[in-house]
């Protein structure tokens, strides 16, 4: 389902740009204030995997200085129906439960460098470090079961300039971060997570 909604979404988003693109034929903006939404998923790769691909959503504003930018990050983890691979078990204080599904969020501030321009496209090299959260739903408590950690993301990107103003970019990072409970008897979710996101942002 989720792969469904990225290649809509990827449909939709191209074919603003290049109506953009169309109608305007002057040279790209490459400095100024940016704005960008974008949508992703993540990948496991360690016990975490139980967790699954969950639907990430946030937005982005950002300052690009030529071959520099700088970006304020935040994004949902587990948008609409987000389900776990099995049941996991989570424990608070003096109750357990098994529970199914999850959601977060993330905040990461980004520095990126172009590596290689070619006419409207680019690589990047980029690194975000910041803080992110997962909560779990438990019905014995006031409050839910959540687990925060620090977030380091190095990555790349490559970003297609549409028109002077907008851009389509496709970035990929890997993601450090402890969302382990620290107790003996809830699921184990040690291990990192590859970040994939499609963006669509402009000046």
């Amino acid at each position: 389902m989720n792969h469904r909604i990225y290649s809509i979404l990827f449909l939709f988003l191209l074919g603003s740009g290049l109506r953009s693109y169309g109608q305007d034929t002057l040279p790209a903006k490459r400095t100024g204030i940016y704005f960008g939404i974008n949508v992703g998923t993540w990948f496991p790769d360690g016990r975490n995997k139980v967790l699954g691909h969950p639907l990430l959503a946030g937005v982005t504003l950002g300052l690009r200085a030529d071959r520099n930018a700088y970006a304020l990050n935040f994004d949902l983890i587990g948008i609409g129906v987000n389900s776990t691979k099995e049941p996991v078990v989570i424990t608070s204080g003096d109750s357990t439960v098994t529970q199914d599904d999850y959601s977060g969020m993330q905040f990461t501030f980004d520095y990126s460098r172009e590596l290689w321009r070619w006419k409207r496209m680019a690589v990047e090299g980029l690194c975000g470090i910041g803080y992110g959260r997962l909560s779990y739903y438990n019905p014995d408590k006031d409050t839910d079961v959540y687990k925060g950690s620090f977030v380091l993301s190095p990555g790349v990107s490559l970003r297609w300039l549409l028109g002077r103003k907008y851009f389509v970019q496709l970035k990929a990072q890997y993601c450090v971060a402890d969302y382990r409970l620290r107790d003996n008897t809830s699921t184990d979710f040690s291990g990192n997570y590859i970040i994939t996101k499609l963006v669509f942002g402009g000046q």
